[in-house]
């Protein structure tokens, strides 16, 4: 299986940079348009068969997963797409 693609957003100097793997696609300047971006482009991607990752860097530098996985939706319910935040699992330091 291929390795992801890691679209991770970061903040530097006032501003949240969105990286494909590890390289700056586009800054914003807020955290909400850099994550929704990331998200979309993580959707994009798993739709055309390549895997993709998605984390924010909280304020302590701790990387935040964000859950990627489609919520079943109902056009006649009115459903909206969401991805959750998912707190990071890795060892705390």
């Amino acid at each position: 299986m291929a390795e992801p693609v890691e679209l991770r957003i970061e903040s530097h100097a006032g501003t949240w940079r969105l990286l494909r793997d590890g390289r700056e696609v586009h800054s914003f300047g807020h955290v909400e348009r850099a994550t929704h971006e990331a998200v979309r482009l993580a959707h994009e991607l798993i739709h055309t068969g390549e895997p993709a990752t998605v984390a924010v860097q909280a304020a302590d530098g701790r990387l935040i997963a964000i859950d990627l996985t489609e919520p079943e939706r109902s056009r006649e319910a009115g459903g909206d797409e969401q991805a959750a935040i998912m707190p990071d699992r890795g060892p705390s330091g």
